[in-house]
């Protein structure tokens, strides 16, 4: 309020006005005034500005490479102040013991729709809404505290607070006479705050009041008063010595990114939640072989959260996606990988990360003990690379529908086991190999595949076997060799041997017959004897036997 009123007076007695204009020479500003529209500061020139300046509204300062600006006076937003209230936050008022009673009134920037919760000396207001609210108590005090809680939906901020006490002259506070927790002090439009280009070089030794600044060249603080400095956007580098930070709106005083340079000494910075600097990556990304492989994340940027799965496609920029490159920080804070708090102390991520590709081959993975806290890094995995030494078949000639024995060797030159099966081909079809299991050969070893090989086919052909790659492989070069083919074989139908028995089988057959017409007739010859001297026995016996007459 008072900066309005005092901006209106300056207006109405025409102090001097300082349009935008380029500062090609040396140049030192050592007046008061208003600072309006775009500077730029040329190469070779210095700008000092080294009295009290309120600076309008979208209000524009380039410092080119080359070029410099000392601000060792004040530098301030025309825009009246506000403080804002984070959905927690504690004010604290200075009433300075004005009387025993009184009321204190708290304006605010626009009127809160959203229920607030407003607490004063154990006292609370529930579920309040409105443009000012009133508090009568007493006010023989240093300070009051006022405590507020709200929902995030609108940004809540006051903009002065009046003190009545009973029979004395009434008093306000400003923003910046307030102090507290969660809060912050900006312009109500911070899209209207002046801005500084730093592409040269920037020294403050003086103040500087809701300037949004990006440092892509070389910034100096020293002895500095920042308020409400956004934060300060880094690419290049920045001094930071017995400087002070304050309400700055958001939750770093100074954002450095990817590698630029920062010195912090004998400073303080805004304090509470935020901290005095930030290393932010504006890309978090790794290049892999192909699609099919995931990475996983853990303990990654500020809170040390672990990824999810993440692979090629999970990127939400479907422009992105196919290009073998994978997003691997889910949000800012991921991409966070160093920074100092609020009481000092630096903290650096501690992030590990893994890659995996999974195949029929079996699964093959890396990992990553310190993740690089870079924008982007490539991951080669180790792999097993097949060759396909020979294939030798047994013989050059077999009978079809027999088996031929075949002898495949292959060579794993990689470092990676593999599980792989052959895919075997004759005359354009598939081939009987007599197995189809998966073989294992190790890294850095070779081993010998026995096969059977047949074919209904008559003909000279020769077997093609092929190390089957698995298209999870796409992009990786693991079969070196990985075809090999067997010399000619002669296939043809076994010879019919059946007529040339038939000889054989008579003779056998006669021979059978006349060796049992000897043994007969030899049984014979030795039975008659026998018979006869039986007989004349019989006969002498019956003579002797007669009757008497």
């Amino acid at each position: 309020m008072r900066r309005a009123i005092f901006l209106a007076i300056m207006l109405s007695i025409s102090i001097p006005f300082v349009s935008a204009t380029d500062i090609s020479s040396n140049d030192e500003y050592d007046s008061t005034g208003l600072l309006s529209g775009e500077y730029s500061v040329k190469d070779g020139a210095t700008w000092t500005v080294s009295g009290n300046y309120d600076v309008a509204d979208e209000t524009s300062i380039v410092i080119e490479e080359g070029a410099t600006m000392v601000i060792s006076g004040s530098m301030n937003a025309v825009s009246t102040p506000q403080l804002n209230l984070n959905g927690t936050s504690s004010v604290i008022v200075p009433i300075a013991n004005l009387g025993p009673n009184g009321t204190m009134r708290i304006i605010f920037a626009e009127e809160v729709i959203f229920n607030t919760t407003i607490e004063i000396n154990g006292v609370s207001t529930e579920d309040w809404t409105g443009n000012q609210f009133d508090w009568i108590g007493n006010m023989d005090v240093e300070t009051i505290t006022v405590n507020f809680s709200h929902y995030t939906f609108q940004v809540v901020a006051i903009s002065e607070i009046q003190l009545a006490p009973e029979g004395s002259t009434p008093e306000s506070r400003a923003p910046a006479d307030l102090s507290g927790e969660g809060i912050s002090i900006s312009v109500p439009e911070r899209a209207k705050a002046w801005n500084i280009d730093v592409q040269g070089t920037l020294i403050v030794t003086g103040s500087v009041f809701a300037a949004e600044i990006s440092c892509t060249g070389t910034c100096t603080l020293n002895g500095a008063e920042m308020t409400s400095t956004s934060p300060i956007e880094v690419t290049g580098s920045i001094t930071v010595t017995d400087s002070v930070f304050s309400h700055v709106l958001s939750d770093e005083d100074v954002m450095v990114w990817d590698d630029a340079s920062i010195t912090w000494t004998n400073s303080t910075g805004t304090g509470g939640e935020t901290d005095n600097w930030v290393r932010m990556l504006t890309s978090r990304t790794v290049g892999v072989e192909n699609g099919y492989v995931v990475f996983y994340g853990y303990e990654m940027g500020y809170d040390s959260k672990d990824t999810s799965p993440l692979v090629d496609n999970s990127t939400s920029n479907a422009t992105n996606q196919g290009d073998n490159i994978i997003e691997i920080a889910n949000g800012d804070r991921e991409r966070m990988v160093s920074w100092q708090d609020g009481d000092g102390l630096l903290h650096t991520e501690s992030a590990s990360g893994k890659v995996v590709l999974s195949t029929p081959w079996g699964n093959y993975e890396k990992i990553i003990e310190e993740l690089p806290k870079v924008n982007h890094f490539d991951v080669e995995l180790i792999l097993p690379e097949l060759s396909f030494d020979s294939l030798v078949a047994s013989d050059d000639e077999n009978s079809i529908n027999s088996r031929l024995g075949v002898m495949a060797t292959i060579t794993n030159i990689g470092n990676a086991d593999a599980k792989f099966i052959l895919d075997c081909v004759a005359d354009g079809v598939d081939a009987n190999v007599g197995t189809t299991v998966p073989y294992t050969v190790k890294g850095q070893d070779t081993i010998e595949i026995p096969m059977n090989w047949d074919s209904a086919k008559e003909g000279d052909l020769a077997l093609e076997c092929t190390i089957f790659v698995p298209y999870h492989f796409e992009g990786y070069d693991v079969a070196v060799a990985g075809t090999a083919t067997t010399e000619l074989v002669s296939w043809s139908e076994e010879d019919n041997n059946s007529a040339n028995l038939f000889l054989p089988i008579v003779i056998g057959t006669l021979v059978a017959l006349v060796l049992y017409v000897v043994i007969t007739r030899m049984k014979l010859n030795k039975e008659v004897p026998k018979m006869h001297l039986t007989e004349i026995t019989e006969s002498e016996d019956d003579e002797e036997v007669g009757t008497v007459e």
